[in-house]
């Protein structure tokens, strides 16, 4: 679920907390299942130093949701929770004076039917946020809160698409309530965190930071500096954009998905699915060899089409600190 990498490098993992997720892997391991985004198997702190960094292009994103949304909680609820969620990142400034803003917005395109997570490489598309109430398709679906998929250009870093499951079956009920009921999960600190996946961040080595692999409640719904230092060095206010080769200029502001915006699942030409980053529970078990907070090194990666790759699914627990 967590993930977020450096404003100007990741090859500087000690100059700062944050970390952006990478589209490279180990090196001379060729297996398209090792990769080290997020924490560093050696030092367990560091960023992944391989590959380009992930970053929208854009200088806005359209995203949905999907029309059912859940038994637990209504479709406007669940759209001001992922509004909310979206804006605690894009209304940072970087300085004095709102023209300082960061120079990346969100905008919501409605609800949509397809509750699918799918790229179309040739058609219309939808960067979908969808709520799993019946069965979790994934592996965990007890120690799992949310899985972020995101697609992007393996040569450059650039996303082309991100679709978000929120895993609603698991046992403790999610909340969009400001204040936290008893044994609930807070909803909106789910959302903000997987906001910093959505963006291209991998997991923050600042034990304080919203994108930190351990989940605490309501803390989380707001911003570290650790955070805003992230999204101020990926999305500066000049209209620029952090990339391994160095700053390129954000395209003008248009939501639509890439090859065009759908709301339902009927096109299903040149289709890819499957992958992720998942997000677990506070006070679920761990496989008993890693720590708590350590996120699985052996990620799946599915390699669509020429310079394209699907993002791995990374799972692990989120605990309380």
């Amino acid at each position: 679920m967590l993930a977020i990498v450096g404003a100007t490098t990741a090859l500087a993992p000690t100059a700062h907390g944050f970390c952006r997720t990478m589209t490279g892997r180990e090196p001379g391991d060729p297996s398209s299942t090792n990769r080290c985004d997020g924490w560093n198997e050696q030092s367990k702190r560091a960023c992944c130093p391989y590959g380009k960094p992930l970053f929208w292009k854009n200088a806005c994103v359209g995203y949905s949701l999907q029309r059912a949304s859940s038994r637990q909680l209504s479709l406007n609820d669940a759209e001001a929770v992922f509004a909310k969620a979206f804006q605690t990142w894009t209304k940072v400034t970087c300085g004095s004076g709102t023209s300082n803003r960061v120079s990346l917005d969100m905008r919501y395109l409605g609800p949509v039917e397809c509750g699918e997570v799918r790229y179309n490489s040739e058609g219309p598309n939808q960067n979908v946020i969808v709520f799993r109430d019946s069965e979790w398709p994934h592996r965990d679906p007890t120690n799992t809160l949310a899985l972020t998929t995101v697609r992007y250009d393996a040569d450059n870093g650039e996303i082309f698409g991100a679709d978000m499951e929120i895993n609603a079956a698991q046992p403790s009920p999610l909340s969009a309530s400001d204040s936290l009921p008893p044994g609930a999960l807070d909803l909106l600190s789910i959302a903000t965190h997987e906001a910093g996946h959505f963006l291209g961040f991998a997991h923050s080595v600042d034990t304080e930071a919203t994108m930190y692999a351990s989940y605490r409640a309501i803390s989380m719904r707001d911003l570290s500096p650790d955070d805003t230092n992230g999204i101020c060095g990926v999305y500066p206010p000049d209209q620029t954009r952090a990339t391994g080769d160095g700053p390129v200029p954000a395209e003008a502001c248009d939501p639509t998905p890439r090859h065009g915006f759908v709301s339902t699942c009927e096109d299903t030409s040149s289709v890819e699915g499957g992958g992720g980053c998942a997000v677990a529970p506070p006070g679920t078990s761990t496989n008993p060899s890693e720590e708590p907070w350590r996120w699985p090194s052996s990620i799946p990666v599915l390699l669509a089409g020429t310079g394209l790759v699907l993002l791995r699914r990374l799972r692990g627990q989120l605990r309380p600190r």
